[in-house]
């Protein structure tokens, strides 16, 4: 029995030639190559994106802990306070009000490979929800990075908290 196709008359008893299957040596080199290359390039830019997105992440955390004592300070009518453990907020902080003792009700720990530049060494919210002094904090990565975003974090008088990207490239929220 024959088979008739476009391309003439096969057996159908006869399979088609097979095509060799896998990889040479050549070509799997190659393509690590290629590979090697690629991830060569985009390490460094990885890098940056992991430090930036850790800058992120403790700005959220700073506000958070801001926010979140100046809700206490309201709902508890007390002097509720964030200040920085050790001699650096990069030692992490703590939020603690005076309730017949004083209590901590949560404590953020150390920040690795960061830095958080401010001038005050706490910042107290009174049962209405105001702040005791304004503050600014720049948080940036260490080692510094063109590529890395630097993020500022403002507190008010009226206690509210803001954070923004630093837009001037120097690595310092004071210019913005």
């Amino acid at each position: 029995m024959s088979l008739r196709t476009p391309y003439g008359t096969h057996s159908a008893t006869r399979a088609w030639p097979l095509a060799a299957e896998g990889f040479t040596a050549i070509e799997l080199m190659a393509v690590v190559a290629i590979v090697a290359v690629l991830a060569t390039l985009a390490a460094p830019s990885f890098a940056d994106m992991i430090r930036t997105q850790r800058v992120k992440a403790a700005t959220n955390d700073l506000v958070a802990a801001l926010v979140f004592a100046r809700n206490e300070a309201v709902k508890r009518n007390t002097v509720v306070t964030v200040s920085r453990q050790g001699s650096s907020w990069s030692d992490g902080w703590t939020i603690s009000y005076d309730d017949g003792g004083t209590k901590t009700p949560r404590a953020h720990p150390a920040l690795t490979q960061m830095t958080v530049t401010t001038t005050v060494t706490s910042v107290a919210f009174a049962g209405g929800g105001r702040a005791d002094t304004n503050a600014n904090f720049t948080i940036d990565s260490v080692p510094q990075s063109a590529g890395v975003t630097v993020r500022c974090v403002e507190i008010a008088l009226d206690g509210t908290p803001r954070s923004w990207t630093e837009r001037g490239g120097n690595h310092s929220c004071a210019d913005d």
